[in-house]
């Protein structure tokens, strides 16, 4: 019994150590972007910009043009403070 506590211990340990260490992305320099802007920007990667697709989320239909539109700035921003070649 008293081995099956000591591994107990020693797990949460190991576990709330790594979780801890994982989330530490709480005041990055990227500019959020919605993960249904992410998927769009994904569907519109080879298509021109009149064309239409089915939004992955909530199943309308966008313009490839409107998504590009929309996401530039942000994505923009993101490859502008990922650039810095590291921030270790």
């Amino acid at each position: 019994m008293n081995k099956f506590i000591i591994s107990t211990f020693i797990s949460a340990l190991i576990l709330g150590s790594t979780s801890v260490s994982a989330s530490g992305n709480k005041e990055s320099a990227l500019t959020p972007i919605r993960a249904q802007d992410i998927l769009n920007v994904m569907s519109c990667k080879d298509k021109k910009a009149e064309d239409q697709i089915k939004d992955r989320i909530d199943g309308t239909k966008v313009t490839c043009g409107e998504v590009t539109k929309k996401t530039a700035s942000a994505i923009e921003a993101n490859s502008k403070a990922s650039s810095s070649g590291g921030g270790y």
